[in-house]
């Protein structure tokens, strides 16, 4: 087993590590988004975050800025939800780990419930997308669980919430 710190060992240089060694086996990230990967032979063949799996799992991974992780060699993936060679598996992961970072900036802490504000009103103006996730903002209820049950890719129900919370009309309570 392998194991280490991503604020040490930064998730992008471990993941090619992986997938360069051809090893197989789970890796684990222990971190609000985090979640697991399988690997076999240089291919990433599936992902699981949370209530995610396949493409959007792996979507979410890609945001981790921080916690643990562990490496299981051996490990069978429970079911193949994605097919990623190594050079494609490691630009897609570049492109998503860039894609997004000014969201993690307005949207630091998934744990926490989001809530409207005070400056909220009954007038402002959204759109249908934002209406249906707008309409699941309840007390207790984490920025992880709201994006899980978006039904929409992360980034993109990320993408949605973040100029609420920028705009000062949602907060992490």
């Amino acid at each position: 087993m392998i194991s280490g710190d991503l604020s040490v060992f930064p998730l992008l240089p471990v993941l090619q590590m992986l997938l360069v060694s051809g090893r197989g086996g789970v890796f684990t990230v222990d971190h609000p988004r985090g979640g697991e990967l399988w690997f076999e032979h240089g291919e990433v063949l599936h992902a699981r975050s949370g209530g995610l799996s396949g493409e959007a799992a792996l979507q979410l991974l890609a945001s981790v800025d921080g916690g643990t992780f562990t490496f299981e060699p051996g490990a069978t993936p429970p079911e193949r939800t994605l097919s990623l060679k190594q050079d494609a598996a490691l630009h897609w992961l570049l492109g998503e780990t860039d894609a997004w970072a000014p969201l993690l900036q307005v949207l630091p802490d998934w744990d926490r419930p989001l809530h409207f504000t005070a400056r909220w009103t009954d007038q402002q103006p959204v759109t249908r997308d934002q209406y249906r996730l707008l309409s699941r903002v309840s007390p207790g209820t984490s920025l992880r669980t709201l994006v899980e049950q978006s039904g929409l890719p992360p980034r993109t129900a990320a993408g949605l919430y973040a100029p609420f919370v920028s705009g000062g009309l949602l907060d992490f309570g």
